[in-house]
């Protein structure tokens, strides 16, 4: 990796909405859960990804599932009220699991659930994997990205994290393409202001 002082500059598109038109859109849309099993818990994870963005975080939400019963839901805290990188929405979701069964030295977790709005980072991913919670579904993945492209992020742990994740589900959620994109313009909304602010820490 070259050492150098100039910012490194990441494109990302503008979105096409803001937050309360992507708002309205997420009301208007009626859930098709015989069409899109998965669409009652993508919704969730949208509404907790544009709570996040308004707060000034990152624009992503997700949600926990126990037996198909919704436990818990929640925003990425990772730039606001202050920044702290390991509070993406996966992160708050499982330490908040984990907290729950914090007197359960070998919890049941394949028989918990978590959804995301935006796949989840290679740091999630990896943490996903130790935690061994049974399935992860993501509403959008950015498949245009430089970060992800033709490979899953899954797909781009270390051979370790992949063989520690072997035996869950990691993918991408049975909701309807609507959906799919009001998530990625959610988290567009986000993503510009969150990088500025990082790439200012140096």
């Amino acid at each position: 990796m070259c050492n150098t002082n100039e910012k490194p500059i990441l494109k990302f598109d503008t979105p096409a909405y803001n937050y309360e038109e992507l708002e309205q859109q997420l009301n208007d849309y009626e859930a098709n859960p015989e069409g899109y099993k998965h669409d009652g818990p993508s919704i969730i994870s949208i509404r907790q990804g544009i709570r996040a963005g308004r707060a000034g975080s990152i624009a992503v939400g997700g949600c926990l599932l126990h037996h198909d019963e919704v436990i818990a839901e929640n925003m990425s805290k990772a730039n606001a009220p202050y920044h702290r990188l390991d509070l993406p929405a996966e992160m708050v979701l499982l330490n908040e699991l984990e907290d729950r069964l914090c007197d359960d030295k070998t919890p049941r977790m394949r028989e918990y659930t978590l959804f995301t709005s935006q796949e989840p980072c290679p740091m999630c991913l990896s943490r996903i994997c130790f935690s061994q919670v049974g399935k992860t579904y993501y509403v959008y993945r950015d498949t245009g990205s430089i970060e992800a492209g033709a490979q899953t992020n899954f797909e781009r742990l270390p051979e370790g994290f992949q063989l520690l994740g072997s035996r869950l589900i990691v993918e991408e959620a049975d909701c309807s393409p609507k959906l799919k994109e009001i998530a990625r313009q959610v988290w567009l909304n986000s993503i510009d202001h969150c990088v500025d602010e990082w790439l200012e820490r140096y």
